[in-house]
């Protein structure tokens, strides 16, 4: 990856969390207001509902801060590094904190009855891609640390 290219998505991923800032404070508020309006029957549930999706965003925003980070790192040519394996743990425990706060939200929606057969299907497939990505992430950061061991035998013998 070139240095240019690195530069270039810290600047979207500064984009993307500022967006979710907007999104955190404004929009899941609004709109859960016109939901709430719009479907009297489910209003006691707006800021249940509302406050898991704005927790949701902030594991959101916590993977944006560390893939920022080592996008850095990239960029300056230190990615093998035992340092860099924190913000990947960082990375891993964000995902993991979102798809838990997903799977209670979705076990709640289903329990109290708030949402509809289909939401509910939406909702496993989304946990399921989710599984997914969190296991990926899981084997990168193996290959991370095996490739850091491999740079530093290297460092030592040249």
């Amino acid at each position: 990856m070139t240095r240019g290219l690195a530069r270039t998505l810290q600047v979207v991923a500064v984009l993307s969390g500022l967006g979710l800032l907007f999104a955190q404070v404004v929009v899941v508020p609004v709109v859960s207001g016109w939901m709430a309006d719009a479907y009297p029957e489910f209003a006691w549930a707006r800021w249940q509902l509302a406050i898991s999706l704005i927790a949701f965003l902030a594991c959101i925003q916590a993977t944006l801060l560390a893939t920022w980070e080592l996008l850095g790192r990239v960029a300056r040519d230190e990615i093998f590094d035992a340092k860099a394996r924190r913000w990947v743990d960082v990375i891993l425990g964000a995902l993991g904190a979102g798809w838990c706060i997903a799977l209670v939200t979705g076990a709640w929606q289903t329990i109290q009855g708030v949402s509809a057969p289909w939401i509910v299907l939406t909702e496993l497939l989304g946990l399921m891609v989710g599984l997914a990505v969190v296991l990926l992430i899981v084997v990168l950061r193996g290959l991370l640390v095996r490739a850091t061991a491999l740079k530093v035998e290297m460092d030592a013998v040249v």
